[in-house]
């Protein structure tokens, strides 16, 4: 059955809650690599003088895209981007709501498929305010050449000169068996046979551990640690990264409080992630 682009964005999905506790934001810090024998990250994985990583808020309220009715084939269905924006620094406990929504969908073709686009709200339940807002673009391989509009062309210009600052983090062998204790429990990231089964030769770290990996370089290269100057995070997934490797983030200053960064698998120099882009303030 071809996709139907008015049914999907008229869709309204329930809302999520979830509770979460300093444990659990010094659990996820753990699981993107936080280490408190590094510069300045103690604070991350310490309840004494906790500070929240921002990329808890994608680990947040998540629910799988196969449990909701969108007539898609999620055999074939890929993460092709993410943007993340903070509206302000994450509480180190809350209960917060999600409510997500589809907001456009593409024809890519029939032998490319169709992107969907999904936007997340996160917000506090007590008190109603924003904390953080992120977009989903996803390529579903098998439902394109419906009829509908091509996406618009949005590529960042990368700078071509030596990067401002780099920062490495090797990554556990389990690094996936860690980050999925956090919410997303696809077998992908575990179990050979599922990964070998859709191409890949072993597990793969899922593709929003990467991102957050590259938040936390944007935070110890450019803001000194401090989550509360950091407003938005996007890029767009290019290759799998396997535990194990390590993630190498090239980051360039392009303006005033404006970063460009690309991260690639340092021992197999393939980009992971391309077109980065963060927003700061002082």
């Amino acid at each position: 059955m071809a996709i139907d682009p008015q049914r999907l964005k008229a869709l309204v999905l329930p809302e999520t809650e979830q509770h979460y506790s300093a444990r659990d934001a010094m659990f996820h810090a753990l699981g993107v690599g936080y280490h408190p024998d590094a510069d300045r990250e103690l604070d991350f994985v310490y309840e004494k003088t906790l500070k929240v990583a921002p990329s808890l808020a994608l680990t947040l309220c998540v629910r799988s895209l196969s449990t909701m009715d969108l007539g898609i084939d999620f055999r074939k269905v890929v993460h092709a981007a993410h943007a993340l924006h903070l509206h302000t620094p994450l509480p180190n406990e809350a209960t917060v709501v999600c409510q997500t929504r589809i907001t456009e969908v593409w024809d890519l073709g029939a032998d490319r498929g169709a992107q969907l686009e999904l936007d997340r709200e996160l917000r506090d339940k007590a008190s109603g305010a924003r904390l953080a807002t992120s977009r989903m673009s996803v390529l579903c391989r098998g439902d394109g050449g419906f009829g509908g509009d091509a996406p618009p062309v949005r590529k960042a210009a990368m700078p071509t000169g030596q990067p401002d600052h780099v920062f490495s983090w090797k990554t556990l062998p389990e690094q996936a068996a860690l980050y999925r204790l956090q919410g997303d429990m696809n077998p992908l990231h575990i179990d050979p046979e599922r990964a070998r089964a859709v191409g890949f030769e072993r597990p793969i770290l899922h593709g929003l551990a990467t991102f957050a990996g590259c938040v936390r370089a944007v935070l110890a290269t450019a803001l000194d640690h401090e989550p509360a100057r950091l407003r938005s995070v996007q890029g767009r997934f290019s290759a799998p990264f396997f535990p194990g490797e390590t993630l190498q983030v090239e980051l360039w200053r392009t303006g005033a409080g404006a970063l460009a960064f690309q991260a690639r698998s340092l021992e197999r120099d393939v980009p992971v992630i391309k077109d980065g882009v963060a927003a700061t303030t002082s």
